[in-house]
């Protein structure tokens, strides 16, 4: 099943309207880049492949393909007591979520965890992994960066969602992370910079030769993608009132009959 990203958009924010609660922005970034992952590789099986969502307040993304999948059958029961449906994925609640995520910078270890489990067992499994670029601020990042490429593990997929800003305001003003390409490459990953709003390129990159070496996608976004007074930092964890619900519906391509 093609999963379509702008319909992801409308769950989330039907979701975070609904409860006024939850992160709009980081989540519209990476739609394109959720709907070909759940589109094209089996991350709904626990011993398949593998997606650790390791700026986890971008779950309302995960949940809206869980939902479209008809993995799960609401999400009016998002971010509520008790819920699977946490503001960051609970894999306790939710076995769907390969990771319990929210606490930044953690990520990208435990995937080398699971990439390492699976090469050593000679399985075939894919582990991917989506970090923030405000979260690349956590020294623990550059650690996994430099571990990956010493086991060799070409099984790894880390993207990373440069949407330029962060909950306080843009990431070159609060920590610039200058030419993170370069950087990344002379750990020893294969490392791209590409739109991440293009499904063509996500897929093309994906599957380039990866020379027994870990890949590193830098992804080009736009946060808040698809509603055009979204797209600024202040969008990061607020929720639309009524009016502009319904005009970022219309912008989804949805019209309202309200």
């Amino acid at each position: 099943m093609k999963i379509n990203p702008n319909k992801l958009r409308k769950h989330v924010l039907d979701m975070v309207y609904e409860k006024q609660s939850g992160h709009i922005g980081g989540s519209f970034s990476i739609a394109e880049l959720t709907a070909y992952l759940y589109s094209n590789y089996d991350l709904l099986n626990s011993d398949k492949d593998k997606l650790i969502l390791s700026k986890g307040h971008a779950v309302p993304i995960l949940y809206a393909a869980l939902y479209e999948l008809g993995v799960i059958d609401t999400l009016d029961n998002f971010r509520e007591v008790n819920s699977p449906l946490q503001g960051h994925p609970d894999k306790l609640r939710l076995p769907y979520m390969h990771a319990t995520t929210g606490a930044l910078g953690q990520g990208l270890s435990i995937a080398i965890g699971h990439a390492l489990a699976c090469k050593t067992k000679k399985l075939s499994n894919e582990i991917f992994c989506i970090l923030g670029d405000g979260e690349l601020q956590e020294g623990q990042i550059w650690e996994a960066f430099m571990l990956a490429p010493k086991y060799n593990l070409d099984n790894l997929v880390c993207f990373i969602d440069s949407n330029k800003s962060q909950n306080d305001g843009y990431v070159k003003d609060i920590l610039d992370m200058g030419d993170l390409k370069e950087k990344i490459k002379s750990f020893g990953w294969n490392t791209y910079q590409i739109d991440g709003h293009d499904l063509n390129q996500i897929e093309t990159t994906i599957k380039n030769n990866r020379n027994n070496k870990p890949t590193c996608i830098i992804l080009d976004t736009v946060k808040g993608k698809g509603i055009s007074f979204m797209e600024t930092p202040e969008w990061h964890a607020k929720a639309p009132n009524k009016e502009e619900y319904y005009q970022s519906l219309k912008e989804l391509g949805y019209e309202s009959n309200t």
